[in-house]
Order: C-alpha cells, then structure tokens, then sequence
C-alpha cells in the first residue's frame, strides 16, 4: 500500500471518546482492572480487590491501595463506575461483578497502547 492508500476503514474514536479512554485508564487501579478482565473477562469485586493490592504491592508502592477494605471501597465507588461510564466494563453494583465489554478495534487498540506504555513504565523503575 502507498502512502496515499487508505486502509480498510474502522470505526474511529471521536475527540471526546478519547478523552473519555484517557481520563478513565489515568488512574492506576483502573488500569489494573482493565489488564485483569482483558485476561479473564470478568470477576468479582473482591476479586478485583485482591489484584489492585496485590499487584500495587508487588509494584512496591506503599499506599491506600494497599488497604483492602479502603481499596475495595474506591472500586465499588468511583473506579469501577469510572470503567463502566467510559463504556470499558460492566459493571453490577447488586451483584458486585464487573465485565468486560466488546471493545470497536479502534478502541481496543488505544487501550493496548496505553497498558503497553505503563508497563515500560514500570520496567523503567
């Protein structure tokens, strides 16, 4: 294909769906949760808990996200909601599960841009 060959046409994020992406993955934990359901497609709360802690231990960061229950709390009530308004999961506060929803390639391909550069983020520590 040439420079001036146009590829197959997907779908395109709009200004303001891109910023909605950015705004929702530029917290760490929500990061966390989107790496997580991209590999099990969905959990459970206290599932989704256990990972933020962990994984923010194991990254050697001593903060609130350490805290299980204070952890949990910041999920249910604002990164969770965060994830779901964004349109990235599902998120059922009755059940207390969270899923991933289907992704248009356009915007699946900006969230894999974004994990891809916070873990060469973290390598870079």
């Amino acid at each position: 294909m040439n420079q001036h060959e146009q590829p197959a046409k997907t779908p395109q994020l709009s200004s303001e769906q891109l910023d909605t992406l950015l705004r929702a993955l530029a917290a760490e934990p929500r990061r966390m949760i989107y790496t997580y359901l991209a590999e099990h497609d969905s959990a459970t709360i206290a599932e989704l808990t256990d990972v933020v802690v962990g994984w923010t231990k194991a990254r050697g960061r001593a903060t609130d996200a350490c805290n299980w229950d204070e952890t949990r709390t910041a999920l249910h009530h604002r990164h969770l909601p965060v994830l779901a308004a964004a349109g990235i999961v599902s998120y059922d506060a009755d059940q207390q599960t969270a899923t991933l929803v289907s992704l248009p390639p356009s915007t699946a391909e900006v969230l894999a841009t974004i994990l891809e550069l916070d873990g060469e983020t973290d390598h870079g520590d």
